[in-house]
């Protein structure tokens, strides 16, 4: 069990870890959900930042001292999730994370606990010495029916992708395998973590076409008439190592 642990936080910390001070080492980290994008993202705390990672680089990442984290609210009108909001000097960052299962709950309440540990208030309710602070939802039968259904179309998504990247039926496997795995993860942690590192290899690949598509556009030199100079490409927006916010307060949360 703990291989498998390790080779879970391997696969979906992988981007982040490398990006730790030298004594910094994560405390608890759960999946999580960012309102307004449909990447998979992880929320992640050290012992010294909070961490929020987003497998797009449309979406940059957030890194936050815990000591400009005031405290976080709760939000659980929908039963499968519950809307953490962590609130900062200045701005606030909303995350949803998932209570499908006891597993996806414990996770959550060990990431939650972590949190006050270092003296950042929550909500009274919270009492983070239970098993699974934050409960998760009541399984009914159509939520077993649903899971039910998830894993064959799941499956079947997986299937067609295989036949997509054979040689003989040409067709966008690598992305159908994807959209497979996304279907799993809603059901699966291993499929979660999967997705989480899929979506991240896939956000690459379509930063390298991007890219490959720009060099091909550009005019060769000279053609502008400034003896060849070219001026280098923009950035895309969220291309960057992940931003640490210890210059201000303002900046230790983006929405």
């Amino acid at each position: 069990m703990t291989r498998v642990r390790r080779f879970r936080e391997r696969l979906v910390l992988g981007a982040v870890v490398h990006y730790l001070d030298g004594d910094e080492h994560v405390v608890a980290w759960s999946h999580a959900n960012v309102p307004g994008t449909r990447a998979p993202g992880i929320l992640v705390v050290t012992n010294h930042h909070c961490l929020l990672h987003v497998a797009s680089s449309d979406f940059p990442d957030v890194s936050t001292p815990l000591s400009m984290l005031s405290g976080f609210k709760l939000n659980r009108r929908n039963p499968e999730v519950v809307r953490v909001r962590l609130c900062g000097d200045v701005h606030e960052v909303d995350v949803e994370l998932s209570l499908t299962n006891r597993v996806r709950s414990r996770s959550v309440g060990r990431v939650l606990s972590a949190l006050t540990r270092h003296k950042i208030a929550g909500p009274e309710s919270f009492d983070p010495a239970l098993t699974s602070p934050v409960p998760p939802m009541v399984r009914r039968a159509r939520h077993h029916a649903r899971r039910v259904w998830i894993t064959v179309l799941g499956i079947l998504v997986l299937l067609v992708s295989a036949i997509f990247a054979s040689p003989f039926v040409p067709g966008p496997g690598a992305l159908t395998a994807v959209a497979g795995i996304a279907i799993l993860a809603r059901e699966y942690e291993w499929a979660r973590d999967l997705h989480v590192w899929a979506a991240r290899q896939a956000d690459r690949f379509m930063n390298w076409l991007r890219g490959l598509r720009d060099r091909r556009r550009r005019p060769p030199p000279g053609a502008d008439g400034a003896g060849g100079h070219q001026s280098p490409l923009p950035r895309r927006p969220g291309s960057r190592p992940l931003a640490r916010s210890e210059h201000s307060g303002g900046d230790a949360l983006a929405s």
